[in-house]
């Protein structure tokens, strides 16, 4: 089998305004990578998990294979399985370590709304730093949820430091988990390793909102390297004035999505004739997506 003229980086994410095709671009991405021999795990922190739609598997809380790709592997991050579990575990080292009324106050606390974005992070995070495959693909929930995520690490290390500075001892435990923040920005921040692709529709609000999400996201040092323009029109297609008029409505958005993404490669994909159900759906999308000139060509491996 041929090298892949795809980026090697060895983690992506798929962002985007709901709607514009992230899910299926992810699914895509991930099934390419596997096909040309790379063992990769598709991972969705979206709430609505349509990848398991895509794909018309089961598409579960643990990685399972996806059949008819071998070499890939999907899960889905359940923000309710992961809160669950992520209080199960802090109160149970509490109760080993604290009195009754400590416990108690632990447990209240653990109500919070924070405690699902921090359980579904720390999950997250799990399946960043795996060693279990050479590429994780991540389709991500819609772009502020997205954001927030990213900026969590930051947040939290700043919390341990500050903790650190006021005298207070860290446990190992924490010392650890900081550690591990630390790995994920450096991964995150490396655009050899690290690719963040927008997936937008040829029109105003997706490439407007995904604009200033990529800004946010270069505000802490996160580049975004790529940009899938979806259901693009065929030129030959467009034979009726109105489909005509809005192929050159797209041309002209076409034109001014490098600018609104200084330094990211734009990879138009054209509108299919039917949904993108299936796995032979799944892989034409892939070959017209991935399959043409490399993106980051430098980084193949």
């Amino acid at each position: 089998m041929p090298t892949p003229s795809v980026n090697a980086a060895e983690r992506l994410f798929f962002a985007g305004k709901g709607g514009v095709g992230k899910t299926t671009m992810a699914v895509a991405a991930a099934a390419f990578h596997a096909r040309h021999g790379r063992r990769t795990l598709l991972i969705t922190t979206d709430p609505a998990a349509h990848i398991g739609r895509v794909l018309e598997c089961e598409v579960g809380d643990e990685p399972k294979g996806v059949p008819g790709v071998a070499g890939l592997d999907a899960a889905r991050i359940d923000p309710r399985h992961e809160t669950r579990r992520y209080k199960d575990m802090v109160l149970s080292d509490a109760r080993a370590r604290y009195t009754a009324d400590t416990v108690q106050r632990m447990e209240e606390e653990l109500n919070s709304p924070c405690t699902e974005e921090v359980a579904v992070f720390r999950r997250f995070l799990d399946y960043l730093l795996t060693d279990r495959y050479e590429t994780v693909v991540f389709d991500t929930a819609p772009t502020g949820h997205t954001l927030r995520l990213l900026e969590l690490p930051l947040s939290y290390s700043q919390q341990i430091a500050a903790k650190a500075l006021g005298g207070q001892e860290t446990s190992a435990d924490e010392d650890a988990e900081a550690q591990r923040m630390q790995e994920a920005l450096t991964l995150l921040r490396d655009p050899a390793r690290t690719t963040f692709a927008f997936v937008v529709y040829p029109e105003a609000t997706p490439i407007a909102e995904a604009a200033r999400a990529s800004h946010e996201l270069r505000e802490i040092g996160l580049e975004t390297s790529l940009v899938i323009v979806n259901q693009v029109l065929p030129e030959e297609a467009c034979v009726h004035p109105l489909f005509r008029k809005r192929h050159e409505m797209q041309k002209r958005y076409l034109q001014q999505v490098p600018v609104d993404f200084p330094g990211a490669e734009v990879r138009p994909v054209h509108l299919q004739e039917r949904d993108v159900i299936g796995l032979d759906a799944v892989l034409r999308a892939a070959d017209e997506a991935f399959g043409g000139a490399s993106y980051a060509v430098a980084n193949q491996g």
